[in-house]
């Protein structure tokens, strides 16, 4: 299975493969899958443009780059899955 790291390659799997839903290009158990499934998207969108929750990412042992990129694709996926 391929999952995406980054928006771009989100973008590309989901148009690549139209009959499958995007949340199975974000990695099962990262902080994007997570996020997905614990958010709307609201919650998403104003994550998106807060900075880096310093406890996410230390939980999760990330960088800030890496931090914005899983909340990225977070939002993204769930974009991509509910059609907004």
């Amino acid at each position: 299975m391929e999952f995406a790291r980054t928006p771009e390659e989100l973008d590309a799997l989901v148009d690549a493969n139209p009959d499958r839903y995007p949340s199975e290009f974000i990695e099962e158990g990262s902080l994007a899958d997570t996020l997905m499934k614990t958010n709307s998207f609201m919650e998403l969108t104003a994550l998106s443009k807060m900075p880096a929750d310093q406890e996410q990412m230390k939980q999760w042992g990330l960088t800030e780059d890496q931090w914005a990129e899983q909340v990225t694709l977070a939002w993204l996926a769930f974009m991509h899955e509910h059609g907004i």
